[in-house]
């Protein structure tokens, strides 16, 4: 919380030098001032989203990525399917979460975690839900080999 409204701080002092460049040193400062701050925002908010290309198919980080929601107490809220895609929504008190899932090949899946809401983005928990995610896409292919291995 502490973070947000330093951050917030930040943005509303930002505006009131740009506002102040706009009425002391005309038009064309104003103009790149805005220019520069609206490149900065657009900057924090795709640097703030994690992804990582893991080599596990599809179905697997699909599963996973649900288990792994469960586990962190993250409650989801729809999850959508399409050819080689998976997309879900989900939700942890503030932050909304957006996972996008990719089938890159056969045997490997990118996953693209987004959180956040509306001002702030967090980093640290869209690589925690990546992180988590691996960890139960390895535990299902531990335990899918061990199961294949005590059948013969």
């Amino acid at each position: 919380m502490r973070s947000v409204k330093r951050r917030l701080k930040i943005i509303a002092f930002g505006a009131v030098l740009m506002l102040f460049g706009f009425f002391q040193a005309g038009c064309q400062y104003a103009v790149t001032g805005a220019l520069t701050g609206a490149s900065l925002g657009l900057g924090y908010l795709y640097a703030n989203i994690a992804e990582k290309t893991v080599s596990y198919d599809l179905d697997r980080m699909s599963r996973a990525t649900l288990l792994a929601l469960k586990k962190m107490g993250i409650s989801i809220h729809d999850e959508s399917k399409a050819e080689g895609q998976r997309k879900i929504r989900a939700k942890a008190k503030d932050l909304h979460i957006t996972i996008k899932l990719k089938e890159i090949t056969h045997k490997s899946t990118k996953i693209k975690v987004n959180a956040g809401n509306v001002i702030v983005r967090d980093k640290a928990t869209a690589l925690e839900i990546i992180h988590q995610t691996v960890e139960v896409a390895e535990t299902l292919a531990q335990k899918e080999h061990f199961e294949a291995a005590s059948t013969i």
